[in-house]
C-alpha cells in the first residue's frame, strides 16, 4: 500500500473588517504578507496559499516591493494563487451579478496583474454556500473547490472529497479537510497530527490536506509551526508529509482517483447550508443600504453602456463602484458580524456607491433628454408650460406598470388657487397624450392651502431599454381619459378586482382575500416578536433552540386604520400595529388591474434579544430564489432568500417579493419574515442583558423595506426585477430640436426565457458584454436586438450562467467569467 500524503497547506486567512476598521485589516495584508515571504525565503519548502484580488491590489498600491517579491515567488510554484474572487464573500445574501462579478473581476485581476490562472475556489470561512455556487465557478473555469464551512457536525458529508454538481452541467471537485479548520493555534500541529492518524489509517484516500495557519487576524504559519510539521514527519516516516498548495493538492487528487481501481467519491447537488444563521438578518441597516447599492449599481451600469453603445453618451467607469459592493459583501460585512464602528465606514462607503451611480445615470439620461423631441402644449403668455419627464426602463423587456411624478407646476404658487388647492386642474400626458391619472399626497407636508407643487400616480407602458417622455401641467379644462380598471378605498379597506385588503383597530391581523377568498386564512396578516438571545451569528454550533426561534415575547394590536389613497388607480391602507417597545406601520397598496398587494414596512424598535417578523400563515414548503439558482425548502428554522419566494400549502399557496428582505422561516404552517433582529455587535456568546447593558444594540430606530404579495403562479423574476430596479423618472426640459423621437427602444431580448444579470460595457473593448442565467430545466437560445442589430447568442444550457461579447458587428461569442 502507498503511503499516505498529507498535504500540509499553509494558510493566513485574514478578515479585512471584523473586530477591526478596513484600515487595520488592510495594512494587516501588507504585514503578513511580508513576514510570510521572509518565512519562504529562510524555509526553501515551505509553501502559501494567498486569495483575495483585494488585498494583493492594496499590497500592489502600498508596498510595490512586496508585490514584486510575491510575483517571483508564485513563478516559483511556492506561492498559490487561489480563491478566484476579489474578497471571501459571503455567498447567500448578495445578487447573483455580484457572486458572478466575484470571480469576473478576480481572474481577470490574477491573469493580468500576477500571470496565472487560478483553478481552486477558496472559502476559508464563508458561512455557506449557494447552490448556484458551482456553476458560477464552472463559468469562470474553476474546476475545485475547497472549503471549511459548515463542518462535518452541521453539514455531515460521506468523504472530504466529493464531486460538487450544479444544475447547469459544473462538476466540481470539493474538499473539506476531514480534521481541523483553516487555522491553528501555535501549540496545535501534534494533536492536530494525531487527530489525522486515526483518520487516515481508515480512509480509502491517499492524498488529505490539512490547513495550518494562525488565521483571521493575518499571521500565516509560524517557524515554530514549520518545525513541528517537519519533526512530526521525521517521527512517523510511514506518512509522506510534504508543504503543498490548492492547486497541487487537487492535481495529485485528481490524479489518485482518475487512476484504475480508485476508490469513488460522493457527489452532492444542491446548496451546503446551514450555519451562523443570525446572519441572515444581522445589522439590517448596513444590509438594505447594500442591496438597494447593488440593484442601483447594475440599474446604471446597464443604462449608461446602452446609451455608450447608442452613441448617446459616453462611456461611464463604474469600476470603483464595483470594487466597493464587492468588498463589503465579505463574509463578515455583509452578514452583520463586524464592530459598531467599522459598520458606520462601511454605510458611509456603500452610500457613496449609490450617490456615484446616480450621479452617472444622472447624467448618461440628461445626454438621451438632449437627444430626445421634447415638445410641450403651447399655452398662453403668462401661464406656465407643463414640466416634462423622461422615462427610462432599464429592463430588455416592455415594462407596463404605474409610476409617480412630481412638479411645480410654476415657479410661484398658483394665486388663483390658494387656499382650495386640491381644485387645481391638472392634465398628465405620456407621449404627448393625456392619460389617466390620480393626484396623490406629495412628500412634502408644507403649505397646504397653497396650489404650487403636484404629485399624480399614472400607468405607462414604456418599450424595452427604451423610453417615453411625460409631462404633467396646470389647464383650465384638462382631458383626462377614464381610466380602464379601477382601485378604491373605503372606510378602513381597499380593494381592486382581485384584491380586498381590511383591518379593524383591536384585532391582531390584517385580511386579505384574494378572488373572493381568504389568502391568510382567518387570522391575517400578522406580526409577532419573538426571543432571540443568540449573538450576531445566531446558534453556531446549530443549537435547535436557535435555528427555529418560537419563544413569543409580545402580542401586536393593530391600533390605527386609514385609507391614505381611495383611487381611481392606486388605493393604500395604512395600518399601525403596536407591541411593547416596539410599533410598525404598514402601507398596502392596490393598483388598478394590477394582481398584487404591495407592502412598505417601517418598523420601529426599542427592543434587545429579539426580532420582529411578519407572520404569512399557509406555508408548508417554499421554492425561492438564491445567488444564482433557485432551490426548493421544507425544513423548519430560519433561512436565506434573495429577491423571491413561492410558498405552498397543499394547492394553496402565495408569492413574496421584496428589495432587502433576506430572512425568513417556516414555523408550524407559517411563513415569518424578519424586520428587525435586535442583538449586539460583534458578539459571539449569548446575550446576557443583565450584563454590560451600555453595549449598543443593533438596529434600534427605524428600518423600512418593501414586499409585493402575488399570486404562487405569478411571474416573480420579472416582478422582482421591476421593484429592485424601477424605471427612473427625471425631469427635463422642452427640446424641440431633437433629433430621436418622444418614445424609442435600444435592446431587447426577443428569445429565450432566462435571466439577465448584466449588461456593460466589456473591460478593455469597445464590445457589449451580456450575462444570463438560465433558470429553465431545458435549453434555452436567447436572442437580442442591440440598437437596431439582431444578435443570436447562442445555447444555454440548463440552470447555466452564460456570458456572452458582442462585437460592433453584432456578432457574438461566448466568454467565460474572467475573459
Amino acid at each position: 500500500m502507498k503511503k499516505i500524503v498529507v498535504h500540509v497547506i499553509p494558510n493566513a486567512h485574514l478578515d479585512p473588517v471584523w473586530l477591526w476598521d478596513f484600515r487595520e485589516g488592510l495594512n494587516e495584508g501588507v504585514a503578513t504578507c511580508r513576514t510570510m515571504l521572509d518565512l519562504l525565503d529562510a524555509n526553501p519548502d515551505l509553501t502559501f496559499i494567498r486569495g483575495e484580488a483585494a488585498i494583493y491590489e492594496h499590497i500592489r498600491r502600498t508596498d510595490p516591493a512586496t508585490f514584486d517579491r510575491i510575483r517571483k515567488l508564485i513563478r516559483t510554484g511556492r506561492w498559490d494563487v487561489v480563491g478566484g474572487t476579489w474578497i471571501q464573500p459571503d455567498t447567500n445574501l448578495l445578487e447573483s451579478e455580484t457572486l458572478c462579478r466575484h470571480y469576473d473581476t478576480g481572474l481577470r485581476y490574477f491573469r493580468e496583474k500576477l500571470g496565472v490562472k487560478v483553478k481552486c475556489g477558496w472559502q476559508a470561512d464563508s458561512f455557506g454556500h449557494t447552490a448556484g455556487l458551482p456553476d458560477v465557478l464552472a463559468a469562470g473555469g474553476i474546476e475545485n473547490f475547497a472549503f471549511t464551512r459548515p463542518p462535518q457536525e452541521v453539514l455531515p458529508l460521506k468523504t472530504p472529497a466529493f464531486w460538487w454538481h450544479g444544475r447547469g452541467g459544473a462538476r466540481i471537485l470539493a474538499y473539506r479537510a476531514p480534521v481541523g479548520w483553516y487555522g491553528c493555534e501555535r501549540d496545535e500541529i501534534n494533536r492536530r497530527f494525531d487527530q489525522l492518524v486515526p483518520y487516515a489509517k481508515k480512509s480509502t484516500l491517499r492524498n488529505i490536506a490539512m490547513f495550518i495557519g494562525l488565521g483571521n487576524h493575518g499571521g500565516g504559519p509560524s517557524q515554530r509551526l514549520v518545525d513541528d510539521v517537519r519533526a512530526w514527519a521525521r517521527a512517523h516516516p510511514e506518512f509522506e508529509v510534504r508543504f503543498g498548495g490548492l492547486h497541487s493538492f487537487f492535481a495529485a487528487l485528481r490524479r489518485e482517483i482518475a487512476a484504475p481501481g480508485a476508490p469513488r467519491i460522493d457527489s452532492v447537488k444542491g446548496e451546503m447550508n446551514f450555519c451562523m444563521r443570525g446572519c441572515y438578518a444581522s445589522v439590517a441597516r448596513f444590509k438594505y443600504g447594500y442591496r438597494r447599492a447593488e440593484h442601483e449599481l447594475l440599474r446604471a451600469e446597464r443604462t449608461t453602456a446602452l446609451l455608450q453603445r447608442a452613441g448617446i453618451a459616453s462611456a461611464s467607469d463604474l469600476t470603483a463602484a464595483w470594487e466597493s459592493v464587492l468588498f463589503n459583501s465579505f463574509h463578515d460585512i455583509l452578514p452583520g458580524s463586524s464592530i459598531e464602528r467599522a459598520f458606520d465606514e462601511q454605510i458611509d462607503e456603500v452610500g457613496g456607491v449609490r450617490h456615484a451611480v446616480r450621479t452617472t445615470a444622472f447624467r448618461a439620461l440628461n445626454h438621451l433628454a438632449g437627444r430626445v423631441r421634447i415638445t410641450l402644449p403651447r399655452v398662453g403668455r403668462d401661464h406656465p408650460k407643463a414640466v416634462p419627464f423622461l422615462l427610462w426602463n432599464p429592463h430588455l423587456q416592455p415594462v407596463q406598470t404605474f409610476v409617480e411624478i412630481e412638479a411645480c407646476l410654476d415657479h410661484r404658487p398658483i394665486g388663483a388657487y390658494n387656499d382650495r388647492a386640491a381644485e387645481l386642474p391638472l392634465e398628465v400626458r405620456v407621449g404627448g397624450r393625456p392619460v389617466a391619472h390620480q393626484v396623490i399626497a406629495t412628500e412634502h407636508d408644507s403649505f397646504g392651502n397653497l396650489a404650487w407643487r403636484k404629485r399624480v400616480v399614472l400607468p405607462v407602458t414604456l418599450p424595452a431599454a427604451g423610453w417615453n417622455v411625460a409631462s404633467v401641467g396646470w389647464v383650465e379644462k384638462p382631458a383626462v381619459p377614464e381610466p380602464a380598471a379601477a382601485a378604491t378605498g373605503r372606510g378602513q379597506s381597499i380593494r381592486n378586482a382581485f384584491y380586498t385588503v381590511s383591518a379593524q383597530p383591536g384585532t391582531d391581523g390584517i385580511r386579505i382575500r384574494h378572488r373572493g377568498k381568504d389568502l391568510f386564512g382567518r387570522r391575517g396578516l400578522q406580526m409577532t416578536t419573538v426571543a432571540d438571545n443568540w449573538g450576531s451569528w445566531g446558534a453556531m454550533a446549530e443549537e435547535p433552540a436557535g435555528v427555529r426561534l418560537t419563544e413569543t415575547m409580545g402580542r401586536w394590536k393593530i391600533t390605527r386604520v386609514a385609507v391614505t389613497e381611495s383611487g381611481p388607480l392606486r388605493a393604500a391602507l395604512v395600518v399601525r400595529l403596536t407591541s411593547a417597545k416596539a410599533h410598525a406601520d404598514l402601507t398596502l397598496r392596490l393598483n388598478a388591474g394590477v394582481e398584487e398587494v404591495a407592502v412598505e414596512t417601517r418598523v420601529f424598535t426599542d427592543l434587545e434579544a429579539a426580532r420582529i417578523k411578519l407572520v404569512l400563515p399557509g406555508a408548508r414548503s417554499v421554492e425561492c430564489e438564491v445567488p444564482a439558482e433557485r432551490v426548493t425548502r421544507s425544513t423548519e428554522g430560519e433561512i436565506p432568500v434573495l429577491r423571491w419566494l413561492r410558498a405552498r400549502n397543499g394547492n394553496k399557496g402565495f408569492a413574496v417579493v421584496s428589495d432587502v428582505l433576506a430572512a425568513y422561516d417556516l414555523e408550524a404552517g407559517d411563513l415569518r419574515v424578519t424586520l428587525a433582529r435586535a442583538t449586539r455587535y460583534a458578539r459571539a456568546e449569548n446575550l446576557d442583558q443583565s450584563k454590560e447593558w451600555w453595549r449598543p444594540t443593533v438596529d434600534r430606530g427605524e428600518l423600512r423595506a418593501r414586499l409585493s404579495l402575488l399570486p404562487r403562479n405569478a411571474l416573480v423574476e420579472q416582478a422582482a426585477a421591476l421593484m429592485t430596479q424601477p424605471p427612473l423618472a427625471t425631469q427635463v426640459w422642452e427640446n424641440r430640436t431633437g433629433d430621436l423621437p418622444v418614445t424609442g427602444s435600444l435592446a431587447q431580448l426577443t428569445s429565450g426565457n432566462v435571466q439577465l444579470l448584466a449588461l456593460r460595457n466589456a473591460p478593455g473593448t469597445n464590445d457589449v458584454e451580456v450575462r444570463v442565467k438560465n433558470c429553465t430545466d431545458a435549453t434555452q437560445r436567447p436572442g437580442l436586438t442591440l440598437v437596431g442589430k439582431r444578435c443570436a447568442l447562442g445555447p444555454v444550457e440548463p440552470g447555466a450562467v452564460a456570458t456572452f461579447r458582442i462585437g460592433r458587428s453584432g456578432k457574438s461569442s461566448r466568454v467565460r467569467l474572467g475573459a
